[in-house]
């Protein structure tokens, strides 16, 4: 499809392609000293006193934060229904029950924190909330509900990273914070994320189930440091590249220009937009998200698959952001779930639609998108 209007744009230039070949001459790809680089100018641009561990996806940041906390079998964790399926997975992988937790409202979509209390019982061990958009989730009323209930609290950051609010910058106000450098992602590597902790010891453990659980890694071997290794638990092989660290370091430098051009944008949109579209999240300045999509919610009475028909039709590409995780059959024959479990959530799961929004788009290019998604909502 030739797409006049993407729904996202892969920021890639010179910068990105010198660094990869710099890394092949050196002829070490895996983990190495292009991972360590990346790792410290992460922390340094979160601003955080922790440690990060760079692993090859979101996904594997999620699970390896589970391990480190020490979720497993028996245990459950609140997980909100409105997010990518990842999160509802790895904790079935890591033998605990994933409990979904509603929305908040049709204007913020993040976890509600009145919900979280509610599914609390014995078992709950953690709670992950997820930075919708990147967007914050309510971090003051999470974290004050997880310490009254002693609870782990993990962030999902994968929409958002360097985004700070009154309790910190995401990813850094919990126990652990994951993100993810996926293709579409504001910084992207590819394929890969991170880990983010202040606490040593769950950093330790991350860095371990990175790599099979050596005690002495490839790079250190490579570098002369050490020919020998223990086994020291289970782990996995979650480890980035250099190649992809390398493009990781590049996409930092350019974080604050793009930043720059999703927010110009996002104002655009809603100079725009009003009824007969809602806009979440409308009321919180724009400054304070990091605006990874553009969500809106459409009419009740709106066709969406008609609608994003229409669109495609004038070139212009658009998505649903998310389908709720408890409606999925699988989750629906493991767990039993069923509709009317998160009200919220199923009420914007039909009517959210995720507009074009990226630094390579241009203010005329919202205009047209917004022209014609008024055009066919009136006819």
């Amino acid at each position: 499809m030739d797409w006049k209007v993407t729904l996202y744009g892969l920021s890639i230039g010179e910068e990105e392609i010198t660094a990869v070949t710099d890394v092949l001459r050196r002829r070490w790809l895996s983990m190495g000293e292009q991972t360590e680089a990346f790792e410290a100018e992460f922390v340094q641009m979160l601003g955080g006193a922790g440690e990060a561990v760079a692993v090859s996806s979101g996904t594997a940041a999620l699970h390896t934060a589970l391990h480190a906390l020490e979720i497993g079998p028996g245990d459950e964790v609140l997980v909100p229904s409105l997010t990518f399926v990842a999160c509802a997975a790895v904790v079935l992988l890591n033998g605990a029950k994933p409990v979904f937790v509603d929305s908040k409202s049709l204007d913020d979509f993040s976890l509600d924190p009145q919900d979280v209390e509610r599914k609390i019982t014995p078992r709950t061990k953690a709670v992950i909330a997820v930075h919708y958009g990147g967007y914050s989730a309510d971090m003051g009323e999470i974290m004050r509900i997880a310490r009254r209930h002693q609870l782990r609290v993990i962030e999902d950051a994968a929409h958002g990273p360097f985004v700070h609010t009154p309790w910190g910058g995401i990813g850094t106000i919990g126990d652990i914070g994951c993100y993810s450098f996926f293709s579409t992602k504001n910084v992207t590597t590819g394929e890969g994320g991170m880990v983010y902790s202040d606490n040593p010891r769950l950093v330790q453990k991350a860095r371990l189930f990175r790599s099979h659980y050596m005690a002495a890694s490839s790079w250190s071997k490579h570098a002369g440091r050490s020919s020998f290794y223990d086994i020291e638990g289970l782990g996995l092989n979650y480890r980035i590249s250099d190649l992809a660290a390398a493009i990781g370091r590049v996409q930092l430098n350019k974080h604050a220009a793009g930043q720059a051009v999703r927010v110009s944008l996002a104002h655009r949109y809603r100079e725009r937009l009003s009824e007969p579209v809602h806009l979440p999240y409308r009321q919180a300045d724009p400054e304070t998200g990091s605006h990874h999509i553009m969500p809106i919610l459409l009419p009740q009475t709106a066709d969406r698959v008609r609608l994003m028909q229409q669109l495609k039709e004038a070139g212009i590409q658009t998505s649903v952001h998310y389908l709720p995780c408890h409606l999925f059959r699988f989750y629906q024959e493991c767990l039993e779930t069923k509709p009317g479990d998160c009200p919220v959530a199923e009420e914007i799961a039909e009517r959210q639609l995720s507009l074009p929004l990226h630094p390579d788009l241009t203010a005329a290019q919202v205009d047209y998108v917004c022209d014609h998604l008024l055009q066919n909502l009136v006819k």
